[in-house]
C-alpha cells in the first residue's frame, strides 16, 4: 500500500474540485465573509472529536499551524473573489498555475528532485493556462485583470500551505493538524468578521446549504491530503500535479450548472494540462 496516497490525493482532487462550485453559489445569498465564517466554524465542530490528541501538540507546532492557517486564510479570500466575478471553468484553469509554484517550492524547500518529466509537465501546465488566457474572443474577456490577479495570488498561498502541510506532517497526526487549522482559521475569519460589523443574515443563511455541504467537503478532503503527506514516499511535486486531475470536473460543472461558455476550448486546454500531469507522475 505503498502508493496509497495517490488515491488518497485523488479523493481530495475530487471534492475540491466540486467545493469550487459550491463556494461561487454560496455568494449568491450570503456575503464573503459570511460565508468564509460559517463555512470554517462548522468544520472546525466536525474537527472537535480531534481535540484530545490536538492538546498534547507542542505550542512550537501549533504556532506552525496557526502561521499555515493565515496563509490560507489569504488564499481562500482571493479565491472567493476571484469565484464571486468569474467562471468556474476558467477559475479551474487559472488555479493550475499553482503547479508552477509548487514544483518550484518542492524542489528549493524541501529538496525534492527536479526530473526531466517533471519539467516536461511543468511546461504542458503553463501551456495550458497561456492558451486559456490569451485566447482574445472569449476566455480573456470573461475575467478583468483584477480579478485574475486574485486567482494568481490564490494559487501563490497554496502553494505555500502544500508545502507546509508536507513538513508539518513530520511531527504531527493528521488529526493534530486538521483540529488547529479549523480552529486558527475559524478565528481569523471570525475576528474579520466582528471588525467589519457586518449585519449577519440569519434568514439567509438557514437556506444556504452550501455552506455546510462545503463544510463537510473541506474536512473530509483536507483529512486524506494530510494523511497523504504523511507518507514518506509522496512528494509536493507529484502530489500538485495529481490535484489538478480534477479540473475537468469543475469545467464540466460550470458547463452543466452554470451554462457557462466556451467549454469545448476550455476542455481542450484542460487536456494538454492533463497531458502534462500524466507525464510527470507516470513518465
Amino acid at each position: 500500500m505503498e502508493y496509497l496516497w495517490v488515491i488518497f490525493v485523488l479523493i481530495y482532487s475530487i471534492l475540491k474540485s466540486t467545493r469550487d462550485c459550491m463556494k461561487k453559489a454560496s455568494l449568491k445569498k450570503s456575503s464573503l465573509f459570511e460565508v468564509l465564517f460559517f463555512y470554517t466554524f462548522i468544520g472546525f465542530l466536525l474537527a472537535l472529536p480531534n481535540i484530545t490528541q490536538a492538546l498534547t501538540l507542542l505550542p512550537k507546532y501549533i504556532f506552525l499551524v496557526f502561521i499555515k492557517s493565515v496563509v490560507i486564510c489569504l488564499a481562500w479570500v482571493f479565491s472567493f473573489l476571484a469565484l464571486g466575478k468569474m467562471p468556474v471553468s476558467l477559475y479551474a484553469i487559472m488555479d493550475l498555475s499553482g503547479v508552477v509554484f509548487s514544483i518550484l517550492m518542492g524542489v528549493f524547500i524541501l529538496g525534492e528532485d527536479m526530473t526531466v518529466a517533471k519539467a516536461v509537465g511543468a511546461l504542458l501546465v503553463i501551456t495550458g493556462i497561456l492558451l486559456v488566457n490569451l485566447k482574445k474572443t472569449s476566455c480573456v474577456k470573461e475575467a478583468s485583470f483584477s480579478v485574475l490577479v486574485c486567482a494568481l495570488l490564490c494559487c501563490i498561498f497554496n502553494s505555500i500551505s502544500g508545502t507546509m502541510d508536507k513538513a508539518l506532517m513530520k511531527y504531527m497526526s493528521s488529526g493534530q493538524l486538521q483540529f488547529w487549522f479549523m480552529f486558527f482559521i475559524s478565528t481569523i475569519y471570525g475576528c474579520i468578521l466582528f471588525a467589519k460589523r457586518e449585519t449577519i443574515c440569519l434568514k439567509k443563511l438557514k437556506t444556504n446549504f452550501w455552506i455546510p455541504l462545503m463544510s463537510l467537503s473541506l474536512v473530509l478532503g483536507d483529512k486524506f491530503l494530510f494523511e497523504a503527506n504523511g507518507y514518506p514516499s509522496s512528494e509536493v511535486t507529484v502530489m500538485t500535479v495529481i490535484k489538478q486531475s480534477a479540473v475537468i470536473v469543475t469545467v464540466l460543472l460550470g458547463w452543466l450548472i452554470y451554462k457557462e461558455k466556451n467549454i469545448p476550448y476550455k476542455l481542450f486546454c484542460c487536456l494538454i494540462v492533463l497531458s502534462g500531469i500524466f507525464v510527470s507522475v507516470f513518465a
